[in-house]
Parts: C-alpha cells; structure tokens; sequence
C-alpha cells in the first residue's frame, strides 16, 4: 500500500514541500536521505545534498523501476538524465527561481551561476551560451521577448528569470509551442501569445463602443484587425544546424511553423547552440530538412519530394512515446526530407540559379519551392532576409534568419557570429 510522504527540498534559503506516493522501501530511503537539493531552471534540476560522485544517482532512483521514474508533476533531470512522465503519483509545487532571485544589472558581465552538480561539457556549453546572449541582447526596456523550444532554450529561460520579478513582471513572453509555454510558466514569467499581440496605437484607432461590440460578437461586422501590431523585441531560439552565412535547420521538436512565426515576428531573433550545430553548410551532420504537412497529403506530398531529388523522404515517428506519427501542436505531421548538402549562392557555377535543374539547391531556392508545396504548412529552412535587413527596408516585422548566432564551444568559450547583411531587401516571394 502507497503511503504519501512530504519531501523537503532545498532552493537556495528558501523549502517546499513535496508530497508523492511511494512504497514503504522507498520511503526509508527517503528518510535516510533526509534532504535532497532541487535547483529550479525550468524543467528543474534534481540534485543530490552530497557531493555528485558520492552515488550515481539520489536514493529514490536506485529502487524505482524505469516505468516508475516520474515523480513530480512536471519532468527533472539530473545531468541529462530526463525522467519521462509514468506512473508514480505524486505532487509537488517547485519553487520558482524567478521569485527570489536577486536583480541582475543588464549592463555588465553576467557569468552562469555554479551549479551543485557539474552538467555535461555540451550541457554547461549550451548554458553559458544562453547567458551570453542574454547578456547582449536582452534589455529591461522590453515588453515582448520571443521564447523558442529545444534543450538550450531551458538556459534561456534560467538567464532571464535570474534578473528578477522587479524585472520580468513587466513583460510579457510568447512561447513557440507547448514545451516553452511550459518553461515559461515555471520559471514564473507573465505569459502572452502571438495572436495577442496588441495593434500599435498609432492615434488613429476609433474607439470600440457598444454597438460594434454587439455586432463584432454575432458576426455582423469584422473585428477589423487593420493597421501594425506589436513586434517582439526579441526571440532566443536553438537550431539544429546553422551555416556560416546563419542559415538555419529547425524543427527537430517538430515546433517549426510556429518557430518560424515568432522569430518573423521578432524585431531580431538571436540563435543559440552548442558547437555541434555550426557548419559550412546545411545538411553535412543534420541530414534532413523537417516540414510540416497536411497528414491526408502526405503521400502526394512525398511523390513531389521524390522528383525534386530527395532520396527517401520519411514521416517522423512517435516511437516508444506514441504510437503512429508525431502530432504537432497544430495537429499536423512532420516528414523529414533528406537532400544533398545545400548550396549558397557562392558556391554555384555560372548559369545555375540553384533550383534544383542542375542537381543543384541553394538555400533560398529550396526553402521557397517546398514551402510552394499545396499540403505543406511550413519547411524547418530559415533563410533569406534577417530583421535587421527587414527593418531597413522599412517594412513589418521580422527576418527568418537570425542577427546573431551564439556557439558554446569546448574549450570553454562562446563564439559569437553576426549577420553580415543589414542592408534593406524588399521581400521575394
């Protein structure tokens, strides 16, 4: 019989109380232990009190089961390990860092906070990555800040929530899909959406009385959504794989299409990745391009694919998750779609425009003809103008590529690659 026992866990000087339901074995564990340290990021980090190589794991995971491993409500990892959602009941109400922790000054040098437990040497990359950009781009005259998906957006989302509530209470953050809604929500941040954002209040906008109330609520009259909305002032996101001209691969957490929406709606979207993920060119170690499509048009969509030069384009699976196919949050699939390494515009002999006649793909030329695809909702190819390029050329919004790209690297630094291109370009279709 499953008893409920309090765990107290430590944030900094601050408890909280978690209550789970665990056999009799477990608990006496648990109580030999007597404490366990929980250093919230986001998804959270479960650390042991003693030091890292005193036992492989904390107590509790050296009885469970792996079908058993959930604990709390929301995942914890402890360095890498992730432990899925399953069958262990349980509650507990994590303590946000975003409500104690002490402002960090925007100007400066800003170093990640040491952590208990030493995190991978690609984890601990990612993380000072995600403070350095943090660093540079992000300003506490912000209102709208832009939050992606992926591993390293959890450091993201630590480097913001570490400036304080004195800070963050001000603005308001859009997500790119459920994963960062989530991170969103435990590090304590105000949360929007990017079909919220409000118009730009330019003088103009007749004011809303009664009657167009009534007639805008019984579809009499358009809500008449005219005139600029609000940019984001930013958006941090990862890549998959990022060129040296920022050309990107997204869509590996199948979130690409909404990905996309945010970044084209950031004023700049910043980039970042560990070192793994720059390349010359796209598709040398991330050997497909994701797109998300209509599931009844897969199989035409896949016979287009096929005459355009992909080899075996394939439709991502749930796995051991799910069975069937991986559903993205807009209730589409995801096919990945191999193709030979792509080409800039550079890299193309004379008379090749890069569309594919000559065996040859050049980024932009490939990211329009497969979005030109009826069926397809969105392609994980992030090319053609940034926002610095959109902004001079005097238009709305955003670019798909990012102003600046940030790269932890093993050796210990962060390398930082900027947009070389600012001029205005008017949008190609």
């Amino acid at each position: 019989m499953k008893t409920s026992l309090p765990l107290p866990f430590r944030v900094a000087s601050s408890s909280i109380s978690c209550s789970l339901s665990l056999p009799p074995k477990i608990r006496r564990q648990l109580h030999q232990a007597r404490h366990f340290r929980l250093s919230q990021t986001s998804v959270g980090l479960l650390l042991p009190k003693a030091p890292p190589n005193k036992y492989k794991y904390p107590p509790i995971f050296q009885h469970l089961q792996p079908a058993q491993t959930q604990l709390l409500h929301n995942k914890y990892t402890l360095s890498g390990i992730f432990f899925p959602s399953t069958n262990v009941s349980g509650y507990c109400r994590p303590y946000s860092m975003a409500a104690k922790a002490p402002a960090v000054p925007s100007t400066g040098t800003v170093s990640p906070p040491e952590l208990p437990l030493e995190l991978t040497p690609i984890e601990a990359s990612k993380r000072r990555a995600a403070y350095k950009a943090v660093e540079d781009h992000f300003d506490v005259s912000y209102k709208y800040i832009g939050i992606g998906s992926g591993s390293t957006v959890v450091y993201v989302v630590e480097a913001i929530a570490a400036k304080g509530r004195d800070v963050t209470s001000r603005m308001v953050f859009i997500p790119t899909g459920d994963q960062s809604k989530q991170l969103i929500i435990e590090a304590g941040l105000p949360l929007g959406s990017i079909d919220s954002l409000p118009p730009v209040d330019e003088g103009r906008r007749p004011k809303l009385d009664g009657v167009s109330a009534l007639q805008i609520a019984t579809g009499l009259k358009d809500l008449g959504l005219k005139g600029k909305r609000q940019a984001l002032d930013v958006a941090f996101d990862g890549a998959d794989e990022i060129d040296e001209e920022l050309n990107c691969i997204k869509g590996g957490g199948a979130c690409l299409f909404q990905e996309k929406l945010v970044a084209t709606a950031a004023k700049k979207f910043i980039c970042v990745a560990d070192s793994r993920k720059l390349q010359p060119r796209l598709l040398t170690q991330w050997k497909a391009i994701p797109i998300e499509i209509a599931p009844f048009a897969a199989p035409t969509i896949k016979r287009i694919l096929i005459t355009l030069g992909s080899p075996d384009p394939t439709i991502r699976q749930g796995g051991s998750a799910k069975a069937g196919p991986v559903v993205t949050d807009n209730g589409m699939w995801i096919m990945d779609v191999p193709f030979p390494r792509l080409k800039l515009a550079k890299d193309l002999p004379e008379g090749d425009i890069g569309d594919g006649t000559h065996g040859n793909w050049e980024v932009h030329q490939l990211g329009r003809r497969l979005k030109r695809i009826v069926g397809v909702l969105e392609c994980g190819l992030f090319h053609g103008r940034n926002g610095a390029q959109v902004e001079s050329a005097g238009e709305e919004g955003g670019g798909q590529k990012p102003v600046a790209a940030y790269f932890g690297m093993e050796n210990g630094e962060v390398e930082v690659r900027t947009a070389t291109e600012v001029s205005g370009v008017k949008s190609i279709p």
